[in-house]
């Protein structure tokens, strides 16, 4: 098999059902390509030459070594650590960066600046990276709110980042029920923040299993390019459906001290 060039990156995107105008977010396997004409260039290349210029091209560029000391560390040339792809998109021209600590984004295109822009501002929620690191005004709620494709090369849901942001609106919404202050409290001091990271409880739900019942439900797209196995979700329409799931079912996601937290919440709910 020959090197992938930019325009079977672009045929790929394609079929999975990217259009011009379309914002995308890409998690990805740089290597899981094979042979690339052009190595990461090849790739960015390929998708924005699908998208045009009112499209937008999003990476994420998380900091997750040395974790605990993420917000001692964090400035904004603080490298990316999840993927090459990634770490040289964050530098290409043009390519903003939002400014937090442990979930930032890079983006290029027509929605860079709103996407990227006071990523900390406002709309704190439950999140044991920091609260903000999901906010209302992050990227990644407003990748939620407008739908944006996440599109996975080489690499399954395990590593669907808006995952975090779900697994706060689960807990915020089962927290959210329970009418006596002092007992809803309570259960909130259980859950793990940044500060309480080893200590606390956390929804963290198996993302890999979340992505087979989203592909048996109809809602991931496929493709190969190269030797990559691509996959794609809808941001909205996949986590809404992910919410739905640990709301109905938490049983089929959870097990130990997190099951028991939930099923002290539901109780607590209808007290």
């Amino acid at each position: 098999m020959g090197a992938v060039t930019k325009e079977q990156i672009r045929s790929a995107f394609s079929e999975l059902g990217i259009m011009p105008g379309d914002t995308v977010l890409i998690h990805s396997s740089l290597r899981s390509f094979g042979g690339l004409e052009d190595g990461a260039q090849t790739v960015i290349d390929g998708i924005e030459s699908l998208l045009g210029p009112e499209g937008t091209l999003v990476m994420p560029t998380l900091c997750q070594q040395d974790f605990r000391n993420s917000y001692r560390t964090w400035h904004m040339d603080k490298p990316s650590d999840v993927g090459w792809l990634t770490e040289y998109f964050r530098h290409l021209p043009h390519v903003l960066r939002s400014d937090q600590a442990t979930h930032s984004v890079a983006a290029r295109g027509k929605l860079a600046r709103e996407l990227t822009f006071e990523h900390t501002a406002y709309g704190p929620h439950l999140c044991p990276f920091g609260e903000y690191a999901f906010a209302d005004s992050s990227p990644w709620n407003k990748m939620f709110e407008m739908d944006a494709h996440i599109v996975f090369a080489g690499i399954d849901l395990t590593y669907n980042t808006m995952k975090h942001l779900i697994e706060g609106r689960f807990a915020e919404t089962l927290l959210g029920r329970i009418s006596d202050l002092p007992r809803r409290e309570q259960l909130k001091e259980q859950l793990m923040t940044f500060e309480r990271f080893e200590q606390g409880i956390w929804p963290f739900y198996p993302g890999a299993k979340m992505g087979e019942a989203l592909d048996k439900a109809g809602l991931v797209t496929h493709t190969f390019c190269g030797e990559a196995h691509l996959r794609r979700v809808s941001a909205k329409t996949s986590s809404e459906f992910a919410l739905r799931s640990l709301l109905e079912k938490p049983e089929e996601w959870y097990s130990g001290k997190v099951l028991d937290w939930i099923r002290e919440a539901q109780s607590a709910s209808k007290e």
